[in-house]
């Protein structure tokens, strides 16, 4: 039965698209299987991006939905960092952090301090406010997957655009490969490892197309990344570069066949969303066999999204 409780996500503590969504998709799954009202105070840089419903009350609008806000006009964040401070302070009792992953019902949380921190606001609060972007729920993405997909999808005037992409690509070929290639942080971070540069990306792609006996000339590649690609790498292959915002280049690749891609939470969220698999760059050779699905594959090798 539908309740009177009302969830806030207060906070979603850092990360870009992929990571808040993950995070969301979490929370809004709780709530499905509870029949409680959610609203999400941080998801405002992507908001007007998505058909998403937005807070009701004019001052949240102000402090967390307006222009400066969501254009990274940091000397104007002071309003909303001040107001999420009070709601810390004075609702302590009804505020609940994943500062490690949290497993939310419909998903057994084995960890028994986390799993009576929220029967304890449920009980006592109308309103609970979550802080953190470790809020999963791995049960919810496969019993409410449908209530997902639909959700969360971006507004009219990206799914047109990409609607083209995708169309014009299916003129010239039969198989249309989407590729996330993560640059950027991922040169550095924890030494690279996680690191695959176009050159050694291209070798994968070969690799894919000898592992599945598709006909390259009938195959293309959709390339997403956060940093430049040099289409000169991927001579030999039928390749196309998106230019798109991250949201945009989410949605095109989740209408691809399938995503091969970085370990990171952008590809498998884009094969979650279009239920397709995803396989996951590895060392020292791909692990094709995940992939030999029509469907979203969940025990694929990502670990960047904390199953």
């Amino acid at each position: 039965m539908p309740s009177n409780k009302k969830i806030i996500i207060l906070r979603h503590g850092g990360g870009r698209l992929a990571n808040q969504l993950w995070n969301y998709i979490g929370v809004f799954t709780y709530c499905l299987e509870r029949g409680y009202k959610l609203e999400n105070y941080s998801f405002y840089k992507y908001a007007d991006f998505f058909d998403l419903s937005k807070p009701k009350s004019s001052l949240i609008k102000f402090l967390f939905y307006g222009s400066l806000i969501k254009h990274d006009q940091y000397r104007f964040r002071d309003p909303y960092e001040k107001f999420t401070r009070l709601v810390e302070h004075f609702f302590k009792n009804r505020l609940v952090k994943s500062d490690k992953t949290f497993y939310l019902p419909p998903t057994t949380n084995s960890d028994w301090k986390q799993s009576e921190e929220i029967k304890k606001v449920e009980k006592n609060s109308k309103t609970i406010f979550f802080e953190g972007w470790l809020f999963r729920n791995p049960v919810g993405l496969k019993k409410y997957q449908n209530e997902i997909r639909k959700h969360f999808q971006p507004i009219i005037e990206i799914r047109q655009k990409v609607d083209e992409v995708i169309s014009s690509a299916k003129k010239q070929y039969k198989h249309i490969i989407g590729v996330h290639i993560r640059q950027g942080d991922y040169k550095v971070w924890e030494g690279g490892q996680y690191y695959f540069p176009p050159k050694e990306v291209v070798n994968i792609l070969k690799d894919y197309l000898q592992y599945s006996q598709k006909d390259p000339r009938q195959t293309v590649f959709l390339i997403a990344s956060d940093g430049e690609i040099d289409q000169g790498i991927f001579q030999g292959l039928n390749t196309i570069i998106c230019h798109g915002n991250q949201v945009e280049d989410l949605w095109t690749l989740s209408r691809t066949d399938m995503v091969i891609g970085s370990n990171s939470t952008y590809g498998p969220l884009a094969a979650y969303l279009g239920n397709i698999p995803v396989a996951i760059f590895n060392k020292p050779k791909m692990n094709w066999e995940v992939s030999d699905t029509k469907e979203f594959n969940y025990g694929n090798e990502c670990t960047m999204v904390h199953w």
